[in-house]
């Protein structure tokens, strides 16, 4: 662990905080950014490597802690003014405390399928668009302990800041595939693996799951913000389940019909 002092963000290493809404440089360049208390320390208690972190010197016992766990054995620490760390957008979400962290590698469906349990839960997203609902999509599937995630391509990626910031850090915690072709994925993981691929609709479909089968893992697909699940995912699936709500509601939003589903599937 290296520590430093800096008064400038100028530096070529402190490039991924200037640049916290550049989203998909960021990616490209394999890395992310966890702001917050939360989010940081969760990242410290993961196996995921952390680059460097940009702090106030009132995180230092913070990082004292980091040192002694072995987190921050590779990690160089920057030690920033109050008043610059307070002019990077998001001051009052980051607290004067972020890391950079390396993104971890795209596990393959067959590692998603086999570190799961024989009648484990899994999660497909189709066209998830806002990062916020990411996030708490993410913490929700922690929160009711997932074997897996697969998000298209289509979706936002679970690693952007706001993704992390919103989760609380719980996507580190959970296994996710990022796939290239969705509705191909899926069609995989019916065939080889006997997956029961469940589609949520607002109306239309069953309003209670069936029973589980302890032998065949369960995969909840969920659909866009707007338009909910295309026509081909939604054809793609065993069976649809819609959650009952009053005839004058639209919809519930997408993070929470993801809790309501969950409880429903792992309360049997």
């Amino acid at each position: 662990m290296n520590i430093i002092d800096v008064d400038t963000l100028d530096l070529p290493e402190l490039e991924p905080y200037r640049t916290l809404r550049a989203h998909t440089q960021h990616w490209r360049d394999g890395h992310f950014v966890a702001e917050g208390e939360k989010a940081v320390r969760a990242l410290l208690s993961s196996s995921l490597s952390v680059r460097s972190m940009l702090i106030s010197r009132d995180w230092l016992p913070l990082v004292e802690e980091g040192r002694a766990s072995g987190a921050l054995n590779e990690t160089t620490i920057f030690i920033a003014p109050d008043a610059l760390l307070e002019g990077i957008v998001g001051y009052s979400l980051h607290k004067r405390l972020l890391a950079v962290g390396t993104l971890p590698a795209n596990p393959s469906l067959d590692s998603l399928h086999a570190a799961g349990s024989r009648a484990g839960v899994y999660v497909a997203l189709e066209a998830i668009a806002d990062a916020e609902n990411m996030g708490m999509i993410l913490r929700n599937c922690a929160a009711f302990g997932v074997d897996g995630l697969i998000v298209g391509s289509d979706s936002a990626s679970p690693y952007l800041r706001r993704s992390v910031r919103v989760s609380l850090g719980n996507v580190f915690s959970l296994r996710i595939h990022r796939s290239e072709d969705l509705l191909e994925s899926l069609r995989r993981c019916r065939t080889e693996f006997g997956w029961r691929v469940v589609g949520t609709t607002p109306r239309g479909g069953a309003r209670r799951l069936a029973s589980p089968d302890p032998d065949r893992p369960l995969c909840l697909l969920f659909g866009s913000e707007a338009h909910g699940l295309t026509e081909m995912a939604a054809s793609l699936c065993d069976e649809l389940f819609t959650i009952p709500m009053r005839d004058d509601v639209d919809s519930i939003n997408v993070a929470n019909a993801v809790a309501v589903a969950l409880y429903e599937a792992t309360r049997m």
